[in-house]
């Protein structure tokens, strides 16, 4: 899959979830390249204080970018590998995305990348990966 269609797939599998049971509140959706267009419209029209209220509240689903979710967890993260702005940076990035749910993680993108950027270890994991 191409990083152009992470974000679409990612937004797929949040209905996929929350069809299942999950509650909004448990569910993260983090961008590694540009930001999602959800989190865009949420600071916009919120500030980045509500925005930021949204995520403490737990009770909607929260749309971020990798860098901005550092120290913080969700039980559901969605990882979306949708590029990265500097290739230097990928490999933190993407440990940081893989690293922040508590539960359940979902990585999408395209998987030969993914394993190309992280590494040995990430490939490893992704072996063993239930793939959808």
């Amino acid at each position: 899959m191409p990083y152009e269609r992470a974000i679409g797939e990612a937004d797929d599998m949040v209905d996929t979830l929350l069809e299942e049971g999950w509650l909004p509140g448990q569910i993260a959706l983090l961008a590694t390249g540009s930001r999602h267009q959800l989190q865009v419209e949420l600071v916009d029209g919120a500030g980045h204080d509500g925005y930021w209220d949204g995520f403490f509240a737990g009770e909607e689903v929260f749309w971020a970018h990798v860098l901005g979710f550092k120290g913080l967890e969700r039980t559901v993260v969605i990882l979306a590998v949708n590029g990265f702005r500097e290739i230097e940076r990928a490999r933190t990035l993407l440990y940081t995305g893989l690293s922040r749910a508590r539960v359940l993680l979902v990585v999408v993108g395209p998987r030969a990348e993914i394993e190309r950027i992280g590494g040995d270890g990430v490939r490893k994991r992704l072996e063993r990966a239930q793939v959808v």
